[in-house]
Order: C-alpha cells, then sequence, then structure tokens
C-alpha cells in the first residue's frame, strides 16, 4: 500500500508535466491556427475578417513569436480596408462626404482613423507600436518603412523631396540587412531624379540651379545602377532601368514644357 502511495507521488509531478505541455502544443496549434486564417483573409482581401482574426490573436497569444508580425499584418489591414471601402470609391467618383459617413458608421469602432484635409487616414498605430515596444523585432524595418510621411504634392520644391529621401536612408542606416532594400533604392533614385528635374528645368528662379542639377543627376544615375546590381530582380529593377532609360534620353518624369 505504502508503494502505491509513494509511486503516485512520484508520479503526479511527473503527469502534471505531460499535462502542460499537452496544453502548451495545444496553444501553439490553436496560436498558428489563428494566424494562418487571418493570414488568409487578408491574401483575400477580405480586411474587415482579417482584423477580427488578427485582433483576436494579439489579444490571446501575447506571447506568441509572432506577435510583432501579427501587429504588422492588422495595420496592413487597417490600410487595406481604408482603401478598398472608402479611397477606392471616392476615387471612383462617389461623394466624400456619404463615403466617409458610411465607412465611420461600419468601422469607426476601430478607433484608428484620423480626418485630415486630404480625407480618412489609417493612424499608423500598429506600426508605431512595433517600433515604440519591439525595436528588436524582425519586422521593425517595415515598420518604420510604412511610417514615413509621404508628401501629396511636391508643388515644385525640393523640400518634401528631401525629407522622404532622408527618412528612406535612415531605414538603410538602421536595418542595413533589410529585405526592402531594392525598393527603398529605387525610391531613393526615383527622388534624386525628380530632384535634378527641379533644379535643371524650374521656371522659378530660387530653384533653378544648374550645379544642384547635375550632383542630382549623378545621384540618381548612381543609386539607378545600384538597384539594376542588386541580386534579387524585382519590379523595382524594372522601374529602374525604365527610369533610368528617361533620364539619359533626356525625356522627362516631373518637370514637362
Amino acid at each position: 500500500m505504502h508503494k502505491k502511495i509513494i509511486f503516485v507521488i512520484v508520479l503526479l509531478p511527473f503527469i502534471g508535466c505531460l499535462m502542460s505541455g499537452a496544453q502548451k502544443e495545444r496553444k501553439k496549434k490553436d496560436d498558428q491556427l489563428v494566424f494562418l486564417r487571418a493570414q488568409k483573409a487578408l491574401d483575400a482581401r477580405d480586411y474587415a475578417d482579417a482584423i477580427e482574426l488578427f485582433q483576436l490573436f494579439t489579444g490571446n497569444f501575447p506571447k506568441s513569436n509572432g506577435y510583432t508580425i501579427a501587429l504588422q499584418r492588422l495595420g496592413e489591414s487597417f490600410e487595406g480596408l481604408l482603401e478598398q471601402e472608402y479611397i477606392q470609391k471616392v476615387e471612383n467618383g462617389e461623394n466624400e462626404q456619404i463615403v466617409r459617413k458610411e465607412f465611420i458608421s461600419r468601422y469607426g469602432h476601430f478607433n484608428c482613423w484620423e480626418k485630415t484635409s486630404e480625407g480618412l487616414k489609417y493612424n499608423l498605430i500598429h506600426y508605431k507600436t512595433i517600433l515604440a515596444k519591439f525595436p528588436d523585432s524582425p519586422i521593425a524595418d517595415e515598420a518604420a518603412y510604412r511610417i514615413i510621411p509621404w508628401e501629396s504634392n511636391y508643388n515644385g520644391r525640393p523640400d518634401g523631396l528631401l525629407k522622404e529621401i532622408k527618412c528612406l536612408e535612415e531605414i538603410l542606416q538602421n536595418y542595413p540587412s533589410t529585405s526592402f532594400r531594392s525598393e527603398i533604392l529605387y525610391k531613393i533614385a526615383h527622388r534624386f531624379h525628380i530632384l535634378y528635374e527641379m533644379y535643371a528645368f524650374s521656371t522659378a528662379p530660387d530653384i533653378r540651379n544648374g550645379e544642384m542639377a547635375s550632383q542630382y543627376r549623378r545621384k540618381a544615375v548612381y543609386t539607378y545602377k545600384l538597384v539594376l546590381d542588386y541580386h534579387d530582380h524585382t519590379k523595382y529593377s524594372q522601374k529602374a532601368w525604365r527610369d533610368l532609360s528617361m533620364l539619359e534620353e533626356g525625356k522627362r518624369i516631373y518637370v514637362f514644357e
């Protein structure tokens, strides 16, 4: 009898470990299942479903290795929802105020929208959270890229371009192994190209400057070639080839006659 009691006492911790391991394994499987369902919805552009599923994931699996990736995917889902249900409708000629009212009535509870002079914007909160709380995340470079404040109109002035170039160069400096390197280099080259045209052909006497034009033309050529030399041939390689050809042939992309 005593032997049986001792055996049970010894066995109980072992059983507890087995149950704990099984629970962890089941939770891991639940984690993966929810993430895969959310990703499937995002890939299918079912943005509202993707948002609900990624929110379910982040709410229930905060310790998961995929947590910051889920935050990033949430950002993508919110941007996709805004594009699909607001931006495209307005661009197709629907009344902006009516579209905005309908959008807010359906999706305002997400509390991540900003009203600006240019219309509704996603406030980028999920990307900002990654950078603030998880700066060492493998997805931090993408978060930094997605919060760049792009200019909607340069108005023939270099200031906005220079700010964008600075942001892009900082990402390359802070994340030298970023998978966005080809894309970022192309966008830098493209902006050098526009700066060249501004300084070369602007009708504004305070902008036109032959020396600056030559400087930015050289920078554009050099950076386009960096994109072309990059080991992965992407759509940005094709864009770089096209824009470099236009530059060398004297065709303009920004300042026209």
